[in-house]
Formats: C-alpha cells, sequence, structure tokens
C-alpha cells in the first residue's frame, strides 16, 4: 500500500514538475481596437512563436523524485499530522499521513464508536506542543 502511495504522489509531483517547466503566454495583452479575432489570434508576436514550442520541456531526475519523496512522505509535518488527527481522526486520516496504516485501518474500523474521534483530539494535541525533536523521535519510532 505504501509503494502504491509512494508511486501516485511521485507521479503527481512528477506531473507538477512538468508542467511548471511549460512556458506561459501573456494573455493581458488585447486585441488591437477595430481588428477582426481572427486576424489577431492569426498573427502570433516574436516571443510567443518560440515559447509554445513543447520540445524544451524538461522532466524530473530520478534524483529528484527521490528527493521530493524523502521530504514529503517520510517526514510528515507536525502541524497538518496534528491537525488531520483532530478533526478527521475518527477516519484515522492523521494516521494514514504519518504512515501508521495499520492504526489508519482500526481507525476506520472502530469509527462508528466514537472512541477513534477521541484518541484523535487527544493525540492530535500531544503532537501539537511536541517539540521538533520529540516529534523527529516519534516519526523514526513510526517508522521502524
Amino acid at each position: 500500500m505504501k509503494k502504491t502511495l509512494t508511486f501516485l504522489f511521485a507521479m503527481a509531483m512528477s506531473i507538477s514538475f512538468a508542467v511548471a517547466q511549460i512556458p506561459t503566454t501573456d494573455v493581458t495583452t488585447a486585441a488591437p481596437a477595430g481588428a477582426e479575432m481572427a486576424e489577431w489570434v492569426e498573427q502570433p508576436t516574436a516571443d510567443n512563436a518560440s515559447s509554445m514550442q513543447l520540445t524544451d520541456m524538461s522532466f524530473p531526475t530520478e534524483q529528484d523524485i527521490q528527493a521530493l519523496i524523502a521530504q514529503n512522505v517520510d517526514n510528515p509535518d507536525q502541524t497538518v499530522a496534528a491537525l488531520l488527527n483532530i478533526f478527521l481522526g475518527d477516519f484515522g486520516i492523521g494516521h494514514f499521513y504519518t504512515g501508521q496504516t495499520t492504526r489508519g485501518i482500526l481507525d476506520i474500523i472502530f469509527f462508528w464508536t466514537g472512541i477513534p474521534a477521541i484518541i484523535g483530539i487527544v493525540e492530535g494535541i500531544i503532537w501539537l506542543c511536541d517539540s521538533d525533536a520529540q516529534w523527529q523521535a516519534r516519526v523514526e519510532g513510526w517508522r521502524k
């Protein structure tokens, strides 16, 4: 499951990186007064003609993807994890975000009791009060 999520995350980051590399055109220029729209569209500017080629688009390398995964998947943000656990802890979203899939599945199974919601609120508050060193130690404990 984690490999699938990691793969989907890597693909999404790769696509967003590629889209960010596509040059944009200036849409603020308006057609000259009295000109027909067809004539205005058919005459690209010199800047616009060269930037519309997709051949100079670059894709991220394997090292870029691994760095993005290490930064975003292996190191969950403390505030995001805590808020997800406080507000969506009944469904285990905070645990899925931090990589604790077993705990997340247990939260989904027992969500109807309300117990995971209470535990999620308490854990979320504890996570918010952790220092950076305590949070990193907690994350390392989950990874083992």
